[in-house]
């Protein structure tokens, strides 16, 4: 049936406004992930990884072991061209994980506009991805090539177009680059025609798995789309594996990403079986909210892509309570699927509350409901700044207010308002707290150690130590590079980034009682030089743990005063020969 003038006209204007409001999610996750990006020093791990780019653009010897091969040659490239800052390290994680936003574009056959609209919003708006997207990190690269391999694949699934071949192995080879989550991914997708011969012999339902194996056939047989990929993914590899050759080593540091990936496997170790689990509940509520609505509603449905999401979900989940060591950045790959999850869920909320909104008894609701939760917040902090009990009866007393209405609208008109109105204030509700913990977590506490998200970090005050350093300099020896400095070689990371444009800087397994240098950095707990004063500055801080009360926690969360102890800190001492008022 042809389309008429109008209709094609309506068509094209629907596509245009939404090709804009991908624009608009894209500059948003751009702004979040840029604004104020140097205000927190580099951790460790970004620490070293920067320096090892810096040292190696220069041509100074550094050893390679354990880095992102993929980052550190775009570091290492961005760095022979500028002198490096700790935004420029973070450059390339914050445009990939500001691009990702732009992967639910193609799926919107599966999620709709709407779902695949509000899947790039909370990719935009995770804190989880913002946070990592904010750190000199390979994860976010490896659910950037996760979530393009989804869609590649259901993509061939559909099509049967060679380009999506090329994707794959293209995305397949950035993920190997990028970091050790990439062999998380490349495990989901080998266990994937496994949990497909299995599903297939309980539920006789062999329709999904022959439609993979047509299309593996069919791919295999494409020999042409191969050659592409793989001449493709030689020279990615050549570029920025190898860095054209200059860098051999770029080998070991890609085989060193399984070896980490490996290490990762340290039963009973350093971490909770539940970590990522809480991450989850603690700075992605709304994803888990609606991801799991959206698996919930979708329970039934067998295509491929409804298949694929909730293997993917539960491999994630079994593979993150696995009891061995998982860092925070392997939240990523369990969020990934949450996400669009919950984007078919807002997809089918979105259709009900259409309607809901036309009725004035709906917004009724939501008013009085947010009129009554800004009461309630209140009244908490009050409670909570002054242990009085008429506070909790006062919430008590509103929440009882609140129900009754809604009993009342129930009775009078039936339950289809009520639900929507219920339903539509609960993602306002879990919408203003996962902008709070945007804004807490990346912008005021990032280097919180008690932050579940964070843990051990590097102090805000070496960033005050290099200003310091360079000042003593210009004072001391008139230029503020080139006063000689030595310093304990157990510092040298993180302490060389931030000391990388002096002159004459010297690492050291042993300070003498009278150095020869003008300057010397040592542990607080070492000997002081003689003739020397100094100023002390944290370095480090971790969080011992310990079980405290749920209130101190909630205090501590809502920025007031609590009992939680200071994290501990790691002292470091810059010592100067004679006054340091001279």
């Amino acid at each position: 049936m042809t389309e008429t003038a109008g209709e094609q006209w309506e068509k094209q204007f629907v596509l245009t406004v939404e090709m804009a409001l991908y624009g608009l999610i894209l500059i948003l996750a751009l702004a979040l992930r840029l604004f104020a990006l140097g205000r927190w020093p580099l951790l460790e791990q970004e620490a070293s990884l920067a320096l090892a780019a810096w040292r190696f653009a220069r041509g100074i010897p550094t050893p390679l072991r354990g880095h992102s091969p993929l980052l550190f040659h775009l570091n290492t490239l961005l760095f022979f061209l500028t002198d490096g800052s700790d935004s420029q390290a973070r450059l390339w994680c914050v445009l990939v994980g500001s691009l990702i936003v732009l992967l639910p574009y193609g799926l919107r056959r599966h999620l709709g506009r709407i779902g695949a609209l509000a899947a790039a919003v909370l990719l935009a708006l995770s804190p989880s991805f913002t946070y990592f997207s904010r750190a000199v990190d390979g994860s976010v690269i490896v659910a950037f090539a996760a979530l393009g391999l989804l869609v590649a694949f259901t993509g061939y699934l559909e099509e049967r177009r060679p380009v999506y071949i090329v994707a794959m192995v293209v995305l397949a080879t950035v993920a190997l680059m990028a970091g050790p989550s990439a062999y998380t991914v490349f495990a989901l997708c080998a266990a994937f025609p496994v949990f497909m011969l299995i599903r297939a012999r309980i539920t006789k339902d062999r329709a999904p798995l022959d439609v993979m194996h047509t299309a593996w056939r069919e791919a295999l047989a494409d020999a042409s789309a191969w050659r592409w990929a793989l001449t493709l993914a030689g020279l990615l590899f050549l570029v920025f594996g190898l860095a054209f050759l200059y860098n051999p080593l770029g080998l070991q540091l890609t085989l060193d990403q399984l070896g980490q990936w490996v290490g990762g496997f340290v039963f009973l170790g350093q971490s909770p079986w539940y970590r990522i689990l809480l991450l989850l509940l603690f700075y992605e509520t709304l994803t888990l909210f609606l991801g799991l609505v959206g698996f919930f509603l979708g329970r039934k449905r067998g295509d491929m892509f409804a298949l694929l999401l909730r293997y993917w979900a539960l491999f994630a989940f079994l593979f993150s309570i696995v009891p061995g060591y998982r860092p925070p950045s392997s939240v990523l790959l369990l969020l990934v699927p949450l996400i669009l999850a919950a984007g078919q869920a807002f997809e089918k909320l979105w259709q009900g509350l259409q309607s809901a909104a036309k009725e004035p008894l709906f917004w009724v609701l939501v008013i009085l409901s947010l009129i009554v939760l800004a009461s309630a917040y209140v009244q908490l902090v009050s409670y909570l700044a002054v242990s009085v009990s008429v506070y909790l009866l006062r919430i008590a007393a509103l929440c009882v207010f609140v129900i009754s209405a809604y009993a009342l609208f129930w009775s009078i008109g039936g339950p289809e308002v009520p639900l929507r109105a219920a339903a539509f204030f609960l993602l306002l509700l879990l919408s203003f707290v996962l902008i709070r913990t945007e804004v807490r977590l990346n912008y005021i506490q990032a280097r919180d150690p008690r932050e579940p998200m964070v843990g051990t970090t590097i102090s805000p005050e070496v960033l005050e130590l290099a200003q310091k350093a360079a000042e003593f300099s210009s004072h001391l020896q008139g230029d503020p590079k080139v006063m000689p400095w030595q310093v304990d070689e157990r510092l040298e990371i993180p302490l060389g980034w931030y000391l990388r444009h002096f002159e004459q800087v010297s690492y050291v397994s042993r300070v003498t009682a009278e150095p020869q240098g003008v300057g010397v950095i040592l542990p607080a707990g070492a000997p002081a030089p003689a003739k020397y004063v100094g100023l002390h500055f944290d370095l480090r801080s971790a969080w011992l743990g310990g079980k405290y009360p749920l209130l101190e926690w909630l205090r501590w969360w809502l920025g007031l005063k609590s009992g939680l102890p200071a994290p501990q800190a790691e002292e470091v001492v810059l010592w100067v020969r004679g006054a340091v008022g001279e």
